[in-house]
């Protein structure tokens, strides 16, 4: 053998990386050589390529090598020899020409042989298998996907934890059915009913295989158009998304905090699990949303106005808030508080004559209004306008003691914050909306929260009075 037949070919050659010693990097670049050996050099095979493509038992001497080497290495050196291996694999079928197509698929086979063996003689785990088998396959159908080896993988899933079950339909989803070919014939298809079914597998309910927030959120994430060429999965996972209602996702629509707390206000900002640190002595009650949350598109769009306004309403947990992104936020802040107010005030003026006005919504938009202006969120003289529109359009004015106790809060609290200056003129508008005509009030001295209320624009004026030069024209 002369010396440019032992230096192995430069696309053999991993990289050397830091993190791994000299002699691993070497023992790497040996057994891909010793496979393309196998493989290419081999003139039998070479000979009866065109007729079949059964290689016998050639692999016997190389599995055993390769099992030696595997024994004597740490995890992360396993974890990346099978990642090179698969590479390997990938490079041989990225040369798509006809005289290749076999040759492909022979690495394929001979790579499944080594990693099936490792994983038999418990070398390396059925997880780490498991994943070398799956990225190994030919999506791009140039050659026919191995059904004995998918249907090893669908007998292996039930020994594998959820962790690698979540990893295993990420390689599937995310890697490999995004190559598929957008057109596939029938016998291609019917080709792929392995894979199909290890994919319904995973995702039944009824094995529990993953934790279903893990399951829904996988495939909301990564499920890619080709997927949908399968009837049954398409069916399978319309299924798990329509039907799947946790109560954080109920929560989450219906605003119930007291069911479960928010996860996603704006200004929630979660440094760690809530299930970490939760008790009398935790030092940060925070959650992280998407421990709690499916995975949706529309959490992150910005534009996505009902999502905001639902965690807006919901009335507790406010003593778990952080301040948030201003840039994303502020421009919807004005009209979906103001929406909430005529809302509150639209549920008043639906209660029995003489029934008393719930104190903990109106509460909690008070709350809502304060946070909003005291981190800068909302602009008083826009917020002001808003509301003053959408209560011209209404004509709602049961509730205009309250409208004005949450200006009165504004007035009184936030005038070293903002520049309630520039709102005046708002305020006096809103306040002769709310205050259109005669009216009458009725009320006594033991009722203090009814009376602080009514008290609240005289209160609102004289504050006003005091801090401006001009008195605002009331009338």
């Amino acid at each position: 053998m002369t010396e440019k037949d032992k230096a192995p070919n430069p696309e053999d050659v991993i990289e050397m990386d830091d993190s791994f010693s000299p002699q691993f990097v070497q023992e790497v670049n040996r057994v891909k050589s010793q496979i393309k050996s196998l493989i290419e050099n081999n003139t039998t095979l070479r000979f009866f390529k065109p007729l079949t493509s059964n290689l016998g038992d050639v692999t016997a001497i190389l599995r055993i090598s390769f099992n030696n080497m595997m024994s004597k290495m740490e995890e992360k050196e396993k974890q990346s020899l099978v990642k090179e291996l698969i590479k390997l694999v990938h490079h041989v079928a990225e040369k798509n020409t006809q005289d290749k197509v076999f040759i492909a698929a022979s690495y394929e086979r001979v790579v499944d042989e080594l990693l099936r063996y490792a994983n038999q003689k418990e070398v390396i785990s059925t997880t780490l298998c498991v994943e070398g088998l799956i990225m190994t396959s030919d999506f791009r159908m140039c050659s026919r996907i191995d059904q004995e080896k998918w249907k090893f993988i669908k007998e292996c899933i039930p020994k594998i934890d959820y962790k690698g079950i979540r990893t295993i339909i990420r390689y599937i989803l995310e890697s490999q059915l995004r190559r598929l070919p957008y057109q596939l014939s029938p016998e291609k298809v019917n080709e792929l009913r392995r894979v199909e079914d290890v994919l319904l597998k995973i995702v039944d309910r009824d094995l529990n295989l993953m934790p279903p927030l893990i399951t829904l959120s996988e495939v909301m994430r990564g499920t890619p158009k080709q997927a949908h060429m399968f009837p049954r999965l398409t069916e399978k996972l319309a299924n798990l998304s329509s039907h799947f209602r946790p109560i954080a996702d109920l929560t989450h629509v219906c605003g119930r905090p007291f069911i479960y707390p928010i996860p996603f206000h704006p200004a929630f900002h979660p440094p760690t699990s809530y299930w970490e640190d939760f008790g009398m002595n935790a030092q940060s009650p925070y959650t992280q949303s998407h421990h709690m949350l499916p995975y949706r598109p529309q959490h992150k769009a910005a534009s996505c106005l009902y999502t905001f306004y639902m965690i807006l309403r919901q009335p507790l947990g406010k003593d778990s808030l952080n301040p948030t992104n201003r840039n994303k936020t502020k421009s919807h802040w004005e009209p979906l508080l103001s929406v909430m107010i005529v809302e509150a005030m639209a549920e008043t003026e639906a209660l029995p004559e003489g029934k008393q006005i719930p104190r903990y919504q109106w509460d909690n938009i008070t709350n809502l209004v304060m946070y909003g202006m005291s981190h800068l969120l909302v602009n008083p003289k826009n917020f002001f306008h808003y509301l003053k529109g959408l209560i011209n359009q209404c004509k709602y004015t049961r509730a205009r003691d309250e409208v004005m106790w949450i200006v009165f809060q504004v007035v009184s609290s936030l005038h070293k914050m903002i520049k309630i200056e520039d709102a005046v003129q708002e305020i006096v508008d809103l306040y002769n909306e709310l205050f259109d005509g005669e009216f009458s009030w009725h009320g006594a001295s033991d009722h203090p929260a009814r009376m602080a209320r009514f008290l609240a624009a005289a209160s609102t004026w004289m504050l006003l009075e005091k801090d401006l030069k001009h008195r605002p024209t009331m009338l």
